[in-house]
């Protein structure tokens, strides 16, 4: 059931949203009537910033390059964000490197049919296994100079492992990592357990949000944000305008203060046409 965020007396003064499952589609892709309403939103002044854990590289074929232009970028569940489109600053956690190479060592031992990055900037990566590259991990977009040894990765500084169950649940994996790693490093699960985003403490969606909006003095509780999934936690807990799509899992639910249709059915675009009649 919908519970839409009421524009009629006041309005949030900047827009933070995940991609996969909220403003993407189930086949992965952003639908027309959302790309008319971020434009639209473009339109009325108001910064809006992608707060994904994809990687830079894949967001072309997902979004369109049409729509990078006028947002900025939260990539790799906050390790690294760029300021764009009126907003300003730069940012890059890196990953403790013990913990890093912890997490290739287990993952190539006790779940060897796992796909896994290491992720240096959202462009270069190391994988473990050299199949599929395009299909997993660049969308048909992979050069020579994107994929990279793992020993020449651990020495540029990597901030993110990611790791593909490939259908298979990761959990005992993620039990045995909790339980190696240091107090530096955490683990993100997916909701369906098939995926392990494993970053820096420091990171998060949030956090990074409000590092660019400084630019222009806007602060978390101005932000009207999107979620769905346990990566987004952060970004629907601590944003003033936290809104949960209806395919969301209980946790996002439970945290958000709106509620608006599935990822399938225009839930997001659908608040953002409220946001932008009020404005115009």
């Amino acid at each position: 059931m919908m519970n839409l965020p009421d524009f009629s007396a006041t309005v949030p003064k900047a827009i933070a949203m995940d991609l996969d499952e909220t403003m993407l589609n189930s086949r992965g892709r952003l639908d027309e009537r959302a790309r008319v309403a971020l434009h639209a939103v473009h339109r009325v002044g108001m910064p809006m910033i992608i707060a994904t854990s994809r990687p830079e590289r894949v967001l072309p074929t997902l979004v369109g390059d049409d729509v990078l232009e006028i947002t900025s970028l939260v990539q790799m569940n906050g390790t690294v964000a760029l300021g764009n489109a009126g907003l300003i600053g730069a940012i890059k956690h890196s990953m403790n490197l013990e913990d890093a190479q912890i997490c290739w060592n287990l993952t190539n031992e006790h779940a060897p049919l796992a796909r896994m990055t290491l992720e240096i900037d959202g462009t270069r990566f190391a994988v473990n296994h050299d199949d599929d590259i395009d299909e997993l991990w660049a969308f048909n977009t992979a050069t020579p100079t994107m994929v990279v040894p793992f020993d020449k990765a651990l020495r540029s500084g990597p901030v993110k492992v990611s790791i593909n169950g490939m259908g298979h649940n990761l959990e005992a994996l993620a039990i045995m990592l909790e339980n190696r790693l240091s107090s530096q490093t955490v683990i993100f699960r997916a909701g369906r357990a098939q995926f392990l985003n494993i970053v820096p403490a420091q990171a998060s969606k949030s956090g990074a949000v409000a590092d660019l909006l400084k630019s222009v003095g806007i602060s978390l509780t101005d932000v009207l944000s999107f979620g769905d999934d346990f990566v987004d936690i952060d970004l629907i807990r601590d944003c003033g305008w936290s809104v949960a799509v209806e395919n969301a899992i209980p946790e996002i639910k439970s945290l958000a203060k709106y509620h608006t249709a599935s990822n399938d059915n225009h839930g997001v675009a659908i608040v953002l046409e409220h946001l932008v009649t009020a404005l115009t």
